[in-house]
């Protein structure tokens, strides 16, 4: 698997691919100082899987690169990497043809799941923006789908227990509750309990 990265900062992108290569699976990572360069990456290498961006850069900028991906490279899903968390930088790269969008403070399991959401044909979003009424329909987030049980559980949640504490207090199997908990992270668009909790709250969801 190739994935394609593309920032003016060299430092930067190293720290990025090192990242990449922490989710254990084989692949080799291209690099890119700004948008020409990446058209020319893709030109020479078919088999990208994906393209990892920075908005502002020298040369061709993230939002130019992102339309130009689009008009050529169509069927290679784009994840903007930025230092911006304005919800209208969101809205843009999206408008813009990205996939994804996630900010440069996320952590790296963050980065890893939410390609990995791009890479399926899905949409990301962070927490921040995963709940407003102007998230893309086909966004992976779904509030609404939270079944009554699994609402239980975010509440849970919510008061820092563990799933060994939810089981008890809800009075299920552990296992059940653990696979309740997945179902969350799912639906919220988020990889850890932290996560879900911030985004819940923001959402209205628990107190």
């Amino acid at each position: 698997m190739k994935i394609l990265l593309v920032d003016d900062h060299p430092m930067f992108r190293e720290g990025v691919a090192s990242v990449l290569h922490s989710g254990g699976e084989p692949l080799e990572v291209l690099h890119a100082m700004e948008g020409q360069d990446a058209l020319r990456q893709l030109d020479s290498h078919a088999d990208v899987s994906a393209v990892l961006l920075d908005l502002r850069m020298d040369g061709m900028a993230g939002m130019a690169t992102l339309e130009q991906l689009g008009r050529h490279h169509p069927d290679v899903p784009s994840l903007v990497l930025s230092s911006s968390e304005d919800p209208e930088d969101v809205r843009r790269a999206l408008r813009a043809g990205a996939r994804g969008y996630c900010p440069k403070s996320s952590r790296p399991a963050t980065l890893l799941a939410a390609l990995r959401l791009v890479m399926s044909g899905q949409i990301y979003v962070p927490p921040f923006m995963a709940l407003t009424a102007e998230a893309p329909a086909d966004v992976a987030v779904d509030p609404s789908g939270l079944t009554p049980r699994q609402r239980e559980v975010l509440r849970e949640l919510g008061q820092g227990k563990s799933n060994k504490e939810i089981s008890h207090a809800l009075g299920m199997h552990e296992k059940t509750v653990k696979g309740h908990v997945s179902a969350i992270f799912r639906c919220l668009g988020v990889v850890h309990r932290l996560q879900a909790v911030e985004a819940a709250r923001s959402a209205g969801l628990i107190g």
